[in-house]
């Protein structure tokens, strides 16, 4: 049988790069085939530049129907309706998935995952080629360069993403040396056998690439909004690995940076920030997904209101970790509008309405969530975890990060925010739960427990089948799917799944 790996065409469509795949061939390499429609594509700046826009569209396709999905369900904070829920869904909850099941997670995380990958091997292989030209002008450098810092970001961020699914965090071994996942820095031939890599290997080029795209993006000076790459959002990224590995030092000083730069929204914006993302795009967007115009997988499965139901609502218990006043509980309640129908007027819901736009919006392409990223509350909990955890153990500048974001969710001053805290677990424990209120169904649930090391834990309210997976257990990450184990030969199972 034929290795499974993807034929990525581009294609201009609407200012941006539609990506054909070959069902029936590999997902890691690119067949010969096409090989001159892709040339032709990127002779010119302009199909790079539609390419760049269609990374952007490939990484809203990957995290909003695959990845945020994945990490919350499998997490922590969420109960399914079994009623309505789909079978790969239910199956996925209760830590049931088997490589047999191509037709979900296993699948379409690593296949849609190695897409987005192709595509970023291809602009920058083919932007780098473009910058050799001699007759370039200084502006048509720069146009060029952003576009390829796109390329390394996202191929970066692909790498960091597939790993979390497919392998063991970091720190599960000392040096990082078990497996993760194939390191693909190029763009394969068909006959190449592609294997995995350790997960060290896997971060090395996630930490290169992530450098390349920020000095590129920070010495062009680059103006973009937050549905683009930047080069904070490099900076936010790199913050966000170091945490994962445990180097403490780097994590504090990346989400120092971008602290500095990036401010809180108001506690009056918070809930528009999710919930009117083209309105109120949040002071601290850093980089979120653009859905204008488009559809959206999250609002399927959270939307209380659907003739079926939603499939998944927060654990009843999390409404009991917020103080009074704390606006980020009114995000775990839906109230219908005076424009909904008639039979949930005066109703309300548990329900998670970060990823629920108002449905009362004038442009209908705007009733999407364009969940985030990255933003600026995630540097305040990494930097508070890295100071506590890292050479400092300064317990009381990680308290201060934790006011800051309880006050702004309050609408208090700092100083009248009381933690109790005695030692590092206690701050830890704080952390913890404040990275639960913050940002939670935003991709963090089950990746936040096993880089930690600890078991992933729901509470006794939660409907699941399982309510404990203790750290390690083969269940917390998925199978490489049947169809690639069978096509490639170099592909190894992870464990618990032979």
């Amino acid at each position: 049988m034929k290795r499974i790996i993807t034929v990525a065409l581009a294609s201009m469509l609407l200012a941006s790069c539609q990506i054909i795949s070959d069902l029936e061939t590999k997902f890691l390499t690119v067949e010969s085939i096409g090989k001159s429609t892709i040339e032709s594509f990127f002779e010119e700046i302009t199909g790079l530049e539609a390419a760049g826009e269609g990374l952007h569209h490939e990484m809203e396709k990957f995290f909003d129907s695959y990845y945020f999905k994945y990490a919350e369900i499998a997490g922590e904070n969420l109960s399914i309706n079994v009623v309505s829920a789909s079978e790969g869904d239910y199956l996925l909850y209760n830590y049931e998935m088997r490589e047999e099941h191509v037709a979900t997670y296993p699948r379409n995380v690593w296949g849609n995952g190695w897409e987005v990958v192709t595509n970023a091997n291809n602009v920058i292989y083919y932007g780098n080629r473009l910058l050799d030209r001699e007759e370039l002008l200084k502006s048509d450098i720069l146009r060029i360069q952003k576009i390829v810092a796109w390329g390394y970001f996202t191929r970066a961020l692909m790498h960091f993403s597939i790993c979390n699914c497919y392998a063991q965090p970091y720190c599960y071994t000392p040096d990082a040396s078990h497996i993760g996942i194939p390191v693909v820095d190029y763009i394969p031939k068909f006959e190449d056998q592609i294997g995995r890599k350790s997960v060290a290997e896997v971060y090395d080029l996630i930490l290169s690439d992530l450098e390349k795209a920020m000095n590129i993006l920070a010495e062009g000076d680059y103006k973009v909004d937050c549905f683009h790459v930047s080069d904070v959002a490099c900076e936010a990224l790199l913050a966000r690995v170091h945490l994962y590995m445990q180097d403490w030092d780097n994590a504090a000083k990346y989400a120092k940076s971008v602290m500095d730069k990036i401010p809180l929204t108001k506690n009056e914006d918070y809930i528009n920030m999710f919930r009117d993302p083209f309105g109120t795009n949040g002071s601290e967007a850093i980089f979120r997904l653009n859905q204008y115009d488009g559809s959206s997988s999250l609002v399927s499965i959270y939307d209380p209101t659907r003739s079926s139901g939603y499939d998944f609502f927060p654990n009843p218990s999390m409404h009991n970790m917020f103080e009074e006043g704390d606006v980020r509980a009114d995000l775990l309640t839906y109230i219908p509008e005076d424009c909904e129908d008639e039979s949930v007027k005066g109703k309300t819901f548990n329900a998670v309405c970060k990823h629920l736009a108002y449905k009362s919006l004038k442009d209908e392409k705007t009733i999407i969530p364009c969940p985030f990223v990255l933003r600026g509350s995630e540097m305040y909990l990494i930097h508070a975890e890295a100071v506590a955890n890292g050479t400092a153990h300064d317990l009381n500048a990680a308290a201060d990060d934790i006011k800051t974001l309880e006050a702004r969710a309050r609408g208090i001053a700092k100083t009248d925010v009381s933690l109790d805290y005695s030692d590092l677990d206690t701050m830890n424990k704080l952390i913890k739960q404040e990275r639960v209120k913050e940002l939670s169904f935003e991709g963090h649930s089950i990746f936040d427990s096993i880089r930690r090391g600890e078991a992933v834990t729901r509470p006794e309210d939660c409907n699941a089948k399982i309510k404990r997976l203790e750290y390690g257990d083969h269940r917390t990450i998925l199978p490489i799917d049947q169809m690639e184990m069978q096509a490639n030969d170099n592909m190894e199972q992870n464990e618990g799944y032979r």
